[in-house]
């Protein structure tokens, strides 16, 4: 399993308003998939994290609705 059992902190654009948000991933709870709200525009964000353990990198995810963005 993938040892650094502290939060990483990231910061992504709002794919609806481009606005920065600030997150903090929890690597301890495995690969997740989640909704978080924008501070700014309060739209949803799609994140899905994967704990690649092989590579030892976490691959972050992020989209609106069905659409990928990066």
């Amino acid at each position: 399993m993938f040892n650094d059992h502290t939060l990483k902190h990231t910061d992504i654009n709002c794919p609806h308003c481009g606005h920065p948000v600030h997150l903090d991933l929890d690597c301890s709870n495995g690969d997740q998939d989640y909704i978080e709200d924008c501070a700014n525009c309060c739209n949803p964000i799609h994140l899905n994290l994967h704990l690649n353990e092989i590579s030892r990198t976490l691959e972050l995810s992020v989209s609106s609705d069905n659409e990928q963005i990066y």
